[in-house]
């Protein structure tokens, strides 16, 4: 899939979750690559009253700081329309509500969410089996803060999970990935279920 498909893909589905439940949870991404669907999404025609959203993952500094997963959605996506969305930091969400809908990304070191290579040996962020949960870490990634996650077993349970990978540097990391070397986003992909989104810029 293309990404000039996914806004009209993640705006069905969003619909279709509506109207089938009557509500939807979204958990999204930072980073760079989602905020061109996020900003698109801000003028989807939705009810978006009933929509609410969350994190996947966040760096734990202040909400308004420029390094805050928190401040960059509602610069993108919380706006126009989507202005109606209800916004639950990940540090409020409760383990057992598993969302509707999980937007990640992938970094040039394989991670996903804040689920690192040096955290590879820990059960409790990597282990499918595991009871879903939400767990912190040291400081870790670019730019280096403790963070707040989603475990993998928690991201597997979403079902409806969109992987964004572009450009040739990442899509690099992923045909590795998808070769067997061992990194964050291979234990995804172990896993079925999980679209990806890819393009080369």
């Amino acid at each position: 899939m293309r990404r000039m498909n996914l806004v009209e893909r993640m705006t069905a589905v969003i619909d279709a979750c509506l109207t089938h439940k009557g509500e939807v949870s979204i958990a999204l991404s930072g980073g760079s690559s989602p905020q061109g669907l996020y900003q698109a999404l801000s003028e989807a025609d939705l009810n978006w009253s009933q929509v609410t959203v969350t994190l996947i993952d966040d760096r734990l500094v202040d909400a308004d700081h420029k390094d805050s997963n928190q401040r960059m959605i509602a610069e993108t996506l919380l706006r126009n329309r989507a202005a109606a969305a209800e916004f639950i930091p990940l540090q409020d969400w409760q383990d057992d509500r598993i969302p509707d809908i999980a937007v990640l990304g992938m970094g040039l070191d394989g991670h996903i969410a804040s689920l690192f290579p040096s955290m590879l040996g820990q059960g409790d962020a990597f282990d499918p089996t595991a009871k879903p949960a939400i767990i912190t870490t040291g400081p870790e990634g670019n730019p280096r803060h403790e963070r707040i996650t989603m475990t993998l077993a928690m991201i597997l349970e979403i079902p409806v999970r969109v992987l964004m990978v572009f450009g040739d540097e990442k899509m690099a990391v992923l045909e590795a990935a998808q070769a067997g070397a061992d990194m964050p986003v291979t234990r995804l992909l172990a896993q079925d279920g999980t679209s990806i989104v890819t393009e080369r810029v």
